[in-house]
């Protein structure tokens, strides 16, 4: 009989003990029947913020846990010492702010073993403050594209805070988040670029659902106009990053599109409705954010 699959979830976490509890609440009610999971947190707090809090769940946790000390502020870095202590045939990384129900772990697994699949992506539901613009619920800001089980991911659509991954992938790669953009954002975009070049199989499982706080810090307007921007910053910076002049006329060509089109739209704003418009604006803050990226490089959104 062969060995049951074995798993590695990962969390990073920084400050935020609130979220991190529940989500180990989460996590230690998972239906891991014929698995042999485990799990990793990686403190990006020099601190050590979480030391004291995942002590307390290795006394009764139902899984082994491993704490990981990293104190330099880079997402890229903390991700990295994750990895490098992963010995199972899979791993998972989940969001310290997230919450996964009861089959989460089991249905990415599942899924990823019965198509002999490489990446297993996951649902990652907003979970609203009560103080918020009714619009920018309305308008979807904040929600993510859903498949069908079994669909394609594209690699636009692929993020690491609720996916599964086949550790042999890693090593045949030797692959690693790039840390020059752990402050800026895109080292996860840039880690998948790299596996989708390879042609690997990555499926969507729309049961293996998380759900994520929208803080209250976040749910407004401005802070998703600098999302934008920093968004545009990043894809610049990406698709330039090897130099030549073809990249940069396309870049060049998609800031010329979206200004002219999004700018033509908004001339028509008092017709719509203020999400929609909305929509528009952000769109003119990714053509900038990518003049700026064409610049000064990515913009530094986690400082």
């Amino acid at each position: 009989m062969s060995e049951l699959p074995s798993v590695t979830v990962i969390v990073c976490t920084y400050r935020r003990p609130r979220q991190l509890q529940a989500l180990l609440d989460s996590l230690a009610l998972q239906h891991v029947e014929g698995l042999r999971p485990c799990l990793c947190i990686v403190d990006n707090d020099a601190d050590q913020s979480a030391r004291e809090l995942v002590t307390q769940a290795q006394q009764d946790f139902p899984w082994p846990i491993k704490y990981i000390s990293q104190p330099v502020k880079n997402i890229a870095l903390t991700r990295n010492a994750g990895l490098a202590v992963v010995e199972t045939d899979y791993l998972a990384f989940i969001d310290d702010d997230e919450i996964a129900v009861p089959r989460w772990l089991h249905s990415l697994i599942m899924l990823a073993q019965e198509n002999n699949a490489d990446l297993i992506f996951g649902p990652v539901l907003p979970v609203y403050p009560d103080k918020m613009l009714p619009w920018l619920i309305s308008g979807g800001f904040y929600e993510r594209p859903r498949h069908e089980t079994g669909s394609f991911v594209p690699l636009l659509e692929a993020r690491t805070g609720n996916v599964l991954i086949k550790k042999s992938l890693l090593k045949k790669h030797d692959l690693k988040f790039d840390e020059s953009l752990g402050l800026s954002g895109g080292e996860d975009y840039a880690f998948f670029e790299t596996l989708y070049r390879d042609a690997v199989k990555s499926l969507w499982s729309d049961e293996a659902v998380v759900t994520e706080e929208v803080p209250l810090e976040r749910a407004n307007p401005e802070w998703l106009l600098r999302r934008s921007f920093r968004i545009g910053s990043v894809e610049a910076n990406l698709m330039c990053r090897d130099g030549g002049v073809q990249p940069l006329l396309k870049m060049w060509l998609k800031v010329f599109y979206l200004f002219a089109r999004n700018g033509l739209m908004l001339l028509a704003a008092p017709l719509r409705s203020r999400a929609k418009n909305f929509r528009y604006v952000r769109n003119v803050a990714i053509a900038a954010g990518i003049i700026y990226g064409l610049i000064n490089g990515p913009y530094r959104e986690y400082k």
